[in-house]
């Protein structure tokens, strides 16, 4: 399996074997991703188009051509359902990146960059093909070995960073912050503490354990507030201390799915989740102190 990560990018100028474009069935270029590609590749993308598909291509499949003056050194074109237009097969979505990763594998690609297929004038839900992109593409038997899904849209890219965290966790060292991550609590309070849960994880997989607890604490909190964009502890500006009901919601944690969808608990937070790793941390203090004795 690929490993997969979302960019904060412009894909006419990812630095990998292969990018993929949006392509319509005439595969001639249009608007959107594709449009963007055509531009910066040069007209020797439209001529291998032309000659390579002369008859285009049917939905759900996809082509290679020469990248022209992109940094990589293929395109591959992907023809996306319309959902807009009635077009609302999943399985046709799911099917472009299959193509896609299989026509890679054709031309030994290591290294693909996917925009987020269909989901600008195509109209698919943003969130449904967030999940059909990273389980289709991970449902490939592939020999790439780096897929990037890449989007200008912060608010986009935030999101997909965030599923594909909780689907795929990347690893942590032992001995970081982000270890005491490594076991999740037995139950969220909902669906977006367990996103950032895992946001954690993988902000602090590299970050050395401080000193002590209270600079720990320290680390944690600021870190949370930071992701939700809320106090944890001033009494003043922080409801949730005398409201145990109260949640914020996070936009990129909203994965589309049910009413809890992008909510962070932010009691179970301050009362649980805190004082969980706090423990964990002290823990692991207490076992080297006796390790070093």
């Amino acid at each position: 399996m690929p490993v997969i990560t979302a960019f904060l990018g412009d894909i006419t100028e990812q630095d990998v074997d292969a990018v993929v474009s949006a392509a319509n069935n005439a595969v001639r270029g249009g608007g959107g991703v594709a449009g963007a590609i055509h531009r910066s590749g040069g007209p020797a993308i439209l001529r291998d188009c032309v000659a390579r598909f002369p008859n285009g291509l049917a939905t759900g499949d996809a082509g290679w051509t020469a990248a022209g003056d992109l940094p990589a050194r293929w395109v591959i074109h992907a023809v996306g359902p319309n959902f807009t237009a009635g077009q609302r097969d999943r399985s046709l979505l799911e099917s472009c990146y299959r193509r896609a990763l299989e026509v890679a594998d054709g031309l030994n690609v290591r290294s693909v960059a996917f925009p987020l297929l269909c989901t600008g004038a195509y109209g698919w839900p943003r969130a449904d093909a967030i999940t059909a992109a990273i389980e289709a593409i991970t449902a490939t038997r592939t020999r790439v070995e780096e897929v990037r899904l890449v989007t200008l849209d912060e608010s986009v890219y935030k999101q997909t960073r965030a599923e594909i965290l909780v689907r795929y966790p990347p690893p942590v060292g032992e001995g970081t912050v982000g270890f005491l991550f490594e076991r999740t609590p037995t139950q969220f309070c909902l669906r977006g503490d367990d996103y950032l849960w895992r946001e954690l994880r993988a902000h602090f997989a590299d970050t050395p354990l401080p000193r002590d607890w209270f600079g720990f604490r320290a680390l944690v909190t600021a870190a949370i507030e930071h992701i939700i964009g809320e106090p944890l502890s001033d009494r003043q500006y922080a409801p949730w201390l005398d409201n145990h009901s109260a949640a914020i919601r996070v936009p990129e944690f909203d994965p589309g799915h049910g009413m809890s969808a992008g909510g962070v608990h932010v009691p179970w937070w301050v009362h649980t989740a805190v004082p969980i790793l706090i423990d964990r941390f002290e823990a692991t203090h207490e076992s080297e102190k006796r390790l070093r004795d």
